[in-house]
């Protein structure tokens, strides 16, 4: 039994396949690479959060040097102190976080001691 009208279409289903599968690879490499930034982003981020309290920790108990103990912090979280400054009572950081095929991510933070209430002694 032959379909009638469709006699220019034969053979057109395997470039039809070729092509959404080739569209599907396309979106889901695009979608793996969205999914990397971000958690590179997350990491670096959570890095410099944590350098700079460990940095403010140290500032405050005097205990040694307040980049220098960020520096291990965010070493320990597998990113890069890029930045460190001691601006009064708080410590600035950037930290930066590899991520793959895609350029760095980086992180900032702030971190000191918790301001104190109008009118409190």
């Amino acid at each position: 039994m032959r379909l009638r009208g469709l006699r220019g279409e034969a053979g057109s289903a395997p470039a039809a396949v070729l092509a959404w599968t080739g569209m599907a690879v396309t979106v889901i490499g695009a979608l793996s690479l969205l999914g990397l930034g971000a958690t590179a982003q997350a990491r670096a981020d959570a890095a410099a959060d944590l350098s700079a309290l460990a940095g403010a920790d140290a500032l405050a108990a005097g205990t040694g040097d307040a980049c220098a103990v960020a520096a291990e912090a965010a070493r320990r979280n597998d990113a890069s102190l890029t930045a460190c400054a001691v601006q009064g009572r708080d410590v600035v950081v950037a930290c930066t976080v590899e991520a793959g095929a895609l350029p760095a991510a980086v992180g900032r933070a702030r971190a000191g001691p918790a301001p104190v209430p109008v009118g409190t002694p």
